[in-house]
């Protein structure tokens, strides 16, 4: 497909040519006054072009896709010797520009010609014979297909919709808590990929009866190339904080947690022996009736994991009543007539496959004509499937095609990350907008149109969401299956665009690939040297260590470098092309000086992680993010940096009016005090009424050396959105100012941000808009509010807290729809359950209750003030 070319291609013109304010030394040359129109007229036609592919559905046919090659092939080539000009620019200026873009335009004169006729052709055969254009999009074996298995390693609150799978539900809460055995059992969920192993592991593992019978409970993805380090940080919920430690270490460290605990563990996708050997020793056999549930499509990793036949379950595909139901469902919209007879004969292709029923009702839930459904049940009869996972491919691909030619772009871009990896939306957004893939049209942001992207994806079902925003409003992160993910990395590969690193492959044959993924620890990045020519972008994720320094001078077109590991060789033998001209991301551990001459970065758009000193403010124009572990600006910057939206880990003394004030369009911004004076961080605290567009706040003082008070002026941000404070040890009436804040949706209060054992609020003292609130080990006892002072709130929740009841007047509060309480007191996990059973007493059958790790009756959590 030519969509990632062109929409990056269309980015990169647009980028250095045709912003209002481009490199100097572009101006300095005079290349946009000699070639502006040219540009203008190859991006018109490049859209223009790709829209009309795009339109008519065509995206399989032969001879579409040999054009669409040529396209690509045409549109990479352009892009590569455009930026190489402009690197050339810093080196020996030259003037081959114009003829790049002469030679542009007359390939793309020349494809366009023979999108015409070819048009003209199809138009000719659609009247005499209908449409029978033959889709070849099925892969060149079933094997591609069958990889991997849908996850979600945390526990969704998302009311997913689980068809014909009551009686396996039933049998398996049987095996996990009404089965007289004692001893540790291991249960199975086997079925072929997509069958819905997970929805249904996951399903019982959010049961309510499961949590109240079990003390502890831990799921873990194990993937179909394990990692035993990932599976035990998870177990520990360590984030990769560990380091220190050894696997045997972390492994004791598991068992001593579990011992005496009647425990489950879900161990999902499974795919050998070995996963399980590697960590079993960690789960103690106390007889106390624990339960490890795993998720396999083996039936050999089944039978040997499974403690017998009585604990195992073979997953059934649907029958067609449930099919039908599952596709209703999905597509949430009313079908009779010839509508539903087209439908069934669809979900009749799907044979009784989860996956392939929810994807295509996806993009059924996008087509509104009868026409329209009738061209999709034309294009899956076009050939015979006869096996599922033939099927299952065919509506894959089917689906992918019927994306827009920019959604299609970033939906193949998922295949960068590695199988199973929990997904950050906001991060994606950034990496999307880096590559050029993501197109903006008037008064919208580049995160607006990403964020939009990704619910589009949602709705399609190509996504599973794995968390929501604080808010609600937004996909936090989101996971995709497998099988999805396995057809995004062979449409990516089968494009040239991507290159994996794995454990077994490390040979670069090919040297034209744009992305790298990088997923193990033993590989050699320098061989990466010989590809750098068409390279551009470097992404690591592995997590077992870091690889050899790297050297940026052999990368000119490197615009992407995804990483918390890669050492940076920047001041070694410093040259006016070391760093990338076209850098516009930049994600590693590296502590570093940005000392370079101005300019020379000057597309950089995100920067994430480092120590970071700007001598030389005007090098990052365009920096639209900036997180920091700490970030300085020795000469406070004397200009108006109009497109830095994110800042974080700003010291309190560099929080000064004058930063603030030429940052207007600053949103997102995060403080940390370490060790700065009073005076300082109440001056700070002050000076943040000058971000009028903030919508995000976050105050840590690492330092804990005073008290803070809250400034009036806080009230004055009217755009704040969400607020979060730790270790700042207000008092609580301080807490109370930001009642007044008019659009303040959520607030988070963690460690010791407030001290004080009661809370009261005053009657006027109402947070109108907040939808979510949320403690987390502060000094808090008795709590006095009415149901008016949040009338507006969705979800509480409560952590390592001595509140002894949760106020009865949150039974008032009709928008309540959760109430989640880790390491708390009984009598509070109790008043909880009354306001529950009153809220669905007044029809708010939706509310809902969630207890982890109550505290025993007797015991207290002692204050953390106190420690």
């Amino acid at each position: 497909m030519a969509c990632v070319a062109v929409v990056s291609l269309v980015r990169t013109l647009e980028l250095e040519f045709l912003q209002p304010h481009p490199r100097p030394i572009v101006l300095e040359n005079e290349l946009i006054s000699r070639n502006k129109k040219l540009i203008q007229y190859l991006c018109s036609k490049l859209e223009f072009l790709m829209e009309q592919l795009d339109e008519k559905r065509m995206d399989g046919a032969e001879a579409i896709k040999h054009l669409e090659t040529k396209l690509k092939d045409v549109a990479f080539r352009v892009q590569d010797e455009v930026e190489l000009h402009v690197v050339d620019l810093y080196v020996q200026p030259c003037l081959g520009l114009r003829h790049t873009l002469q030679q542009a335009i007359k390939d793309i004169h020349d494809i366009e010609e023979e999108w015409v006729k070819l048009k003209n052709e199809y138009r000719y055969i659609m009247d005499l014979q209908g449409r029978k254009i033959q889709l070849n999009v099925l892969p060149k074996s079933d094997q591609v297909i069958m990889m991997g298995g849908a996850s979600s390693q945390h526990a969704s609150h998302s009311e997913d919709i689980m068809v014909g799978k009551n009686n396996e539900f039933k049998t398996i809460k049987e095996m996990l808590i009404q089965h007289p055995s004692k001893q540790q059992e291991v249960v199975s969920i086997k079925g072929m990929g997509g069958i819905g192993k997970t929805t249904l592991a996951r399903r019982v593992y959010e049961d309510s009866s499961i949590a109240l019978h079990f003390d502890h409970q831990a799921w873990i993805v194990a993937s179909q190339h394990y990692n035993k380090r990932q599976m035990l940080e998870d177990l520990l919920n360590l984030k990769g904080n560990a380091e220190s430690d050894s696997d045997e270490e972390l492994a004791l460290r598991i068992y001593q947690g579990l011992k005496g605990q009647r425990y489950l563990i879900v161990m999902d996708d499974v795919w050998s022996k070995e996963a399980w050997d590697a960590i079993k020793a960690c789960f103690p056999d106390d007889k106390n009736g624990s339960r490890v549930l795993l998720t396999t499509r083996l039936a050999e990793v089944a039978n040997y994991t499974c403690s017998s036949s009585a604990f195992s379950l073979q997953v059934r595909l649907l029958d067609q009543s449930e099919s039908w139901n599952l596709f209703c469902q999905k597509t949430c919209k009313v079908h009779s007539g010839e509508f539903e007879t087209i439908g069934r004969r669809i979900v009749e292709k799907c044979k009784g496959l989860p996956l392939a029923i929810v994807v295509v009702a996806g993009l059924f839930s996008k087509l509104n004509t009868l026409n329209e459904w009738e061209n999709i049940a034309k294009a899956l009869n076009s050939c015979e499937t006869a096996t599922i996972a033939r099927a299952c491919s065919r509506i894959l691909s089917l689906s992918y095609n019927h994306l827009s030619y920019n959604l299609k772009a970033c939906f193949l871009y998922l295949g960068v990350f590695p199988e199973d990896e929990e997904i950050y939306t906001n991060n994606l957004a950034s990496l999307w907008v880096a590559e050029g893939l993501v197109k903006t049209f008037e008064n919208e942001s580049f995160e607006v149109v990403a964020q939009r992207h990704i619910q589009e994806l949602v709705d399609r079902n190509l996504i599973l969401v794995s968390k929501q925003s604080s808010s609600g409003k937004k996909v936090k992160t989101f996971r995709i299956h497998d099988l999805l993910h396995a057809f995004c990395v062979r449409e990516a590969q089968n494009e040239n665009l991507l290159k994996i690193v794995g454990k077994k492959c490390f040979n670069f044959h090919h040297r034209g690939f744009r992305w790298v993924s990088i997923q193990s620890s033993s590989f050699d990045i320098q061989t990466l040297y010989t590809s750098s020519k068409s390279l551009h972008s470097i992404l690591y994720f592995s997590k077992l260590g870091a690889p050899p320094y790297l050297n940026l001078q052999n990368f000119n077109l490197l615009r992407v470098l995804y990483s918390s590991h890669i050492i940076l060789g920047l001041e070694h033998k410093f040259c006016r092309i070391v760093y990338p001209i076209h850098l516009r991301y930049l994600s590693s551990s590296i502590v570093r000086t940005f000392n370079s001459e101005p300019f020379i970065t000057w597309n950089l758009q995100t920067l994430i992680g480092g120590i970071y000193s700007l001598m030389h403010p005007l090098d990052f124009p365009r920096l639209c993010h900036c997180y920091c572990y700490s970030f300085t600006c020795p000469n406070c910057p004397n200009f108006v940096h109009q497109n830095l939206q994110s800042l974080s880990e700003l010291r309190f003394s560099w929080c000064i009016k004058e930063l603030f004030i030429n940052t207007p369009c600053l949103k997102k911004v995060g403080i940390v005090n370490r060790g700065e004076s009073t005076f300082d961080s109440i001056s700070c605290i002050g000076n943040l009424a000058y971000l009028q567009q903030l919508e995000s706040l976050k105050i840590t003082d690492e330092g804990v050396l005073f008290k803070h008070l809250i400034n009036n002026q806080i009230a004055l941000l009217k755009n704040l959105k969400k607020l979060s404070f730790l270790y700042t040890r207000f008092q609580w009436d301080q807490i109370n100012i930001l009642s007044r804040l008019p659009r303040l949706e959520v607030l988070k209060l963690g460690s010791l941000a407030c001290e004080g054992q009661r809370w009261r609020l005053r009657e006027e003292e109402k947070f109108c808009q907040l939808i979510s609130l949320k403690l987390n080990k502060v000094d808090l006892v008795h709590w006095e509010i009415s149901g008016d002072h949040f009338p507006n709130l969705e979800s509480l929740f409560i952590c390592w807290c001595d509140l002894q009841e949760i106020p009865s007047s949150f039974a008032e509060i009709a928008t309540l729809k959760s109430i989640e309480l880790i390491e708390c007191l009984p009598s509070a996990v109790a008043s909880a359950k009354q306001i529950r059973e009153e809220q669905h007493d007044q029809g708010n059958y939706n509310m809902v209750v969630i207890e982890k790790d109550t505290i025993p009756t007797g015991h207290s959590i002692i204050r953390l003030y106190e420690r």
